[in-house]
């Protein structure tokens, strides 16, 4: 069903309605200016934070323009139900200029806290209860103060802030806007080979006659990109060098990497990371593994890229309607107990969700909302068993969302991305559980178990290889190395075979892949995909708990939001990335999953 094709009783149920936060365009624009009388009183204050009173009213002010930020980005998310609508391509861009220009009218705001420093400050968050919420806000700031630079540097910086975000958007230009389209001859006709045909191709196309297919349907949904090459390299190049550069501005000693720096953010040590990539090195056997199994499965001689995401089984042609999707996520997650079970109410409320596809919506899924502002699901519902999946994905992020506000206050209630998807996760684990044990045939279990083994390979042991890719291209451009094309090539395929992919064949030794510019975070969140790795870990370990009747640990980690730093909420709810051994249980999991569709292909 299409979205466009719902009736008006039915677009109340399973559409969203942001009109409690502005009715229309009219008063979304309104609420946009309305931002410049609270950065106005922000403003007023400059010069007189050393006051404790003018100290509390900046905190009050800054939580208004934060709530009102928010419901203002809520709303926008109206313009993902059409990408075409230009009316809201220039909302967006007025939300954007908003922003940068009270960023620099704000800019002293920092350089003046530090001035005012970290005794005087504890000592009003000690001495006044209505504070006591800053005090983990107050302890990080100043645990980064020796990075603040001075009132005119800060300002000089946000001022060009834009123009350093520039080398970011031509990527998004380049890959998207300027995509050339390409057409395949597929099942008799020429057809545009979207996103959604190259999977379908690449999934369920003969395994021995449409080899040569998959590959030419693969260098045809890489032209793009590989015509590209030298663009995006320097792009990526580029990108890299404002990283090290604003690393090298803010810690002038250059005692830190940019890979350093970013961890900071987070209180995580570099040995963490460093951990996680030698585990997925380590136990990278067992995607090699999976991949032998696929190539027997089906009889290959040769194994390449392009065969690795082959169907090995189909599931019963069964359609999951929207309510039955969610009466079974529901179920499966009503071991969990009334407390999460009413935020999971509260998440799937009518406006909140927007279930069906459109001719010009985004694609994909995705939970936003916090901060006071409830959150809301993009869904685009396609009655299978993924859909279910993806839902009960997407409303773990919104139950954290709900719990961290019901129990945090502003601003511990905001959680870092090193935690978002560990909720997400822990329910994909508990929804594979219910579909595996409910599974009616070993062909079933088949499609079960492949799913979700690639989901594992594909979170963690995919992101280990990532965060290892650019970790190594920013650690060249710190000595000076020039990239280009064929140096990041290089350096992505000898890293690729560390995690497994030196078991496949290629159809041209001599011929560079250049697949790692669709990796959009390298560009838009340098040092980002590590947690995803670390994120199903934790999830997996939660898991666990809750199988064993420790259900109090999940819930425990879902109330903190972020009122400490990640690793130490993690540590309250019986988690240990610091210890190398916390991603023993994920991967012997693996091994079990990857044992079990071996017995039922009976290749063992």
């Amino acid at each position: 069903m299409k979205r466009s094709e719902l009736t008006s009783a039915q677009k109340k149920q399973y559409c969203w309605d942001f009109s409690h936060l502005f009715k229309n365009d009219e008063h979304w624009i309104k609420g946009l200016n309305d931002l410049d009388q609270v950065a106005s009183k922000l403003v007023k204050l400059k010069g007189k934070l050393k006051e404790l009173k003018n100290f509390k009213n900046y905190l009050e002010l800054s939580k208004e323009l934060s709530l009102n930020l928010m419901k203002l980005g809520q709303y926008l998310h109206y313009s993902d139900l059409d990408q075409t609508n230009l009316n809201f391509q220039k909302l967006n861009n007025l939300f954007a200029i908003k922003i940068t220009n009270i960023n620099q009218q704000l800019s002293w705001i920092e350089p003046e806290i530090k001035a005012i420093g970290s005794k005087t400050i504890d000592k009003w968050v000690s001495d006044n209860p209505e504070l006591k919420n800053y005090q983990h806000t107050m302890k990080v700031f100043f645990q980064f103060e020796k990075y603040i630079l001075s009132e005119h540097d800060e300002n000089l910086l946000s001022k060009v802030s834009k123009s350093r975000g520039a080398v970011g958007d031509l990527y998004d230009t380049l890959v998207y806007a300027d995509k050339e389209k390409v057409s395949i001859k597929y099942k008799k006709k020429e057809q545009e080979l979207t996103q959604t045909l190259y999977l379908d191709i690449l999934e369920n196309t003969h395994p021995t006659k449409d080899q040569e297919l998959r590959i030419q349907t693969n260098q045809k949904f890489y032209q793009d990109i590989v015509n590209k090459k030298h663009s995006l390299a320097q792009i990526y190049q580029g990108i890299i060098e404002v990283g090290i550069e604003e690393t090298k501005i803010r810690d002038p000693k250059e005692s830190l990497s940019s890979l350093e720096y970013s961890l900071l953010g987070d209180n995580v040590s570099l040995p963490v990371y460093e951990n996680l990539i030698k585990v997925g090195q380590k136990h990278a056997d067992l995607v090699r593994e999976f991949y032998q199994i696929k190539k027997s499965f089906f009889k290959l001689k040769k194994f390449y890229p392009t065969d690795t995401s082959l169907q090995m089984a189909k599931l019963p042609n069964q359609k999951y309607d929207v309510e039955t999707g969610i009466n079974i996520i529901k179920l499966v997650l009503s071991v969990l107990e009334n407390e999460y079970l009413e935020q999971l109410n509260l998440a799937l409320l009518p406006g909140r969700i927007d279930y069906f596809e459109d001719t010009n919506k985004r694609t994909g899924a995705y939970s936003s909302g916090g901060n006071g502002v409830e959150p809301i699901i993009l869904m685009n519902w396609d009655d299978t068993i993924n859909a279910i999946n993806t839902l009960g994905h997407e409303l773990g992020h919104s139950v954290h969302t709900l719990l961290a506000d019901k129990y945090q206050t502003y601003p511990n209630n905001n959680y870092p991305i090193i935690l978002a998807e560990v909720a997400s996760t822990v329910n994909e684990h508990l929804i594979f559980d219910y579909l595996y044990n409910k599974a009616k045939s070993d062909e079933e279990k088949i499609y079960l178990l492949q799913s979700h083994i690639e989901t594992i390979i594909g979170t963690f042991f995919r992101q280990i290889q990532f965060a290892e890719f650019e970790w190594e291209a920013h650690k060249l451009v710190e000595k000076e190395e020039p990239l280009n094309a064929d140096v990041l090539a290089d350096l992505y395929r000898k890293i690729a075979d560390k995690y497994g992919q030196d078991v496949l064949d290629l159809a041209d030794d001599k011929q560079k892949s250049y697949s790692w510019p669709r990796v959009s975070h390298f560009f838009h969140s340098p040092f980002y995909v590590y947690k995803y790795a670390t994120s199903i870990t934790v999830s997996y370990k939660l898991y666990e708990d809750i199988k064993q009747g420790k259900k109090d640990n999940l819930l425990k980690f879902l109330k903190s939001g972020g009122s400490d730093y990640p690793l130490e909420i993690l540590k309250k709810a019986g988690v240990n990335l610091e210890d190398i051994n916390v991603y023993n249980p994920l991967v012997e999991n693996l091994a079990n999953l990857i044992n079990e569709l071996k017995i039922l292909t009976k290749q063992k």
